[in-house]
């Protein structure tokens, strides 16, 4: 059935040809060489309108014939391939001479298109649900985020939401979006569904840091996350990273988890810590080194460098850690002075 509607939609065309009129075999036909040189076969072409026309698919046709339009162009953004049979007939229903070199000679002919990408009609969307007092960090999501829709370059396109339905419970919404001309009916309607997910600001790092280093403001940046795939643990105030130190490296732009970072180490592992202990009139001061890592404020052991006495200590500085004024450390750091 297809191939008996492509053969009369052909001899429409080939019907209509004035160069038909009142002729009775191609043999009486007048063939022409073209305006300037041979009649040439353009094998690929590209067709804004939306027919093809005799001088799309030949070069030199002349002038009074180049214009002709001899089939129906693909739909926007489609191809249609024509055979060497069908071409040849087109020539000589016109009265152009030429004919193909080969059996299997063919044209493709492609029409050009405005392609209306993903993006744009998810911003068409997005408009239309404000309607539903959406919150802020809020975003609109295409079921098919590969969606694009060509349309002829002979309009000026303009996206637009005919219809638009919203399940709270859900999150899912589904609209008809049409496509045409401005304040002319739509040439293309298409059903789209899709999601409303709620996004949350993640603070991040504009940069590699590296273990120890310390985190400054400058190193923040942001990004956008689903709240649905946040894990809980995933920092979220920028204030909580300013000031830390990574235990490990963290890369640029990855969500940051309470348990990567650490306040900065003062104290290494292994390090000389000078021992300080205050009372009121008295300060003493002993050479000691830290068993472990310690920042500002923690308790760390500190083992005396010539007693080889091991002592708690807090971290108040780099490389510095204070004792508790207790009366059976006063006269080991005094011995050491």
């Amino acid at each position: 059935m297809k191939r008996i509607i492509h053969i009369l939609s052909v001899l429409t065309f080939l019907l209509a040809a004035p160069a038909l009129a009142g002729t009775s075999s191609d043999k009486d036909q007048k063939l022409t060489t073209g305006n300037t040189g041979p009649v040439t076969l353009r094998e690929n072409i590209v067709v804004s309108t939306s027919y093809i026309r005799l001088g799309d698919l030949f070069t030199n046709v002349p002038l009074a014939k180049e214009k002709t339009a001899i089939a129906y162009s693909p739909k926007p953004g489609r191809r249609a391939s024509f055979d060497a049979r069908w071409l040849y007939r087109v020539a000589r229903a016109y009265g152009l001479q030429w004919r193909p070199l080969s059996a299997n000679l063919s044209t493709m002919v492609t029409r050009d298109s405005i392609v209306i990408d993903k993006d744009e009609i998810q911003d068409a969307v997005t408009s239309a649900m404000q309607q539903y007092d959406l919150p802020e960090n809020a975003r609109i999501e295409l079921s098919n985020r590969n969606l694009r829709i060509h349309v002829s370059t002979e309009i000026m396109p303009e996206v637009r939401v005919d219809d638009i339905t919203f399940n709270r419970h859900s999150n899912r919404f589904a609209a008809i979006v049409a496509i045409g001309e401005k304040d002319m009916n739509a040439t293309q309607r298409i059903r789209v569904t899709g999601q409303v997910l709620e996004m949350l600001n993640i603070p991040t790092l504009s940069r590699n840091v590296p273990k120890g280093e310390v985190i400054s403001e400058n190193d923040i940046s942001w990004v956008q996350m689903r709240a649905d795939r946040t894990q809980q643990d995933i920092i979220l105030d920028a204030a909580t990273l300013i000031g830390m130190s990574p235990k490990r490296t963290l890369r640029a732009d990855r969500p940051i988890r309470a348990r990567d970072i650490q306040e900065p180490v003062l104290v290494p592992k292994g390090s000389l810590v000078t021992i300080i202990l205050k009372k009121p009139g008295l300060t003493l001061t002993s050479r000691g080194r830290a068993m472990e890592n310690g920042s500002d404020g923690e308790t760390i052991r500190v083992t005396n460098t010539k007693t080889s006495r091991t002592i708690d200590a807090v971290v108040i500085g780099s490389s510095m850690v204070t004792v508790l004024p207790a009366g059976s450390n006063i006269p080991q750091l005094a011995y050491n002075q």
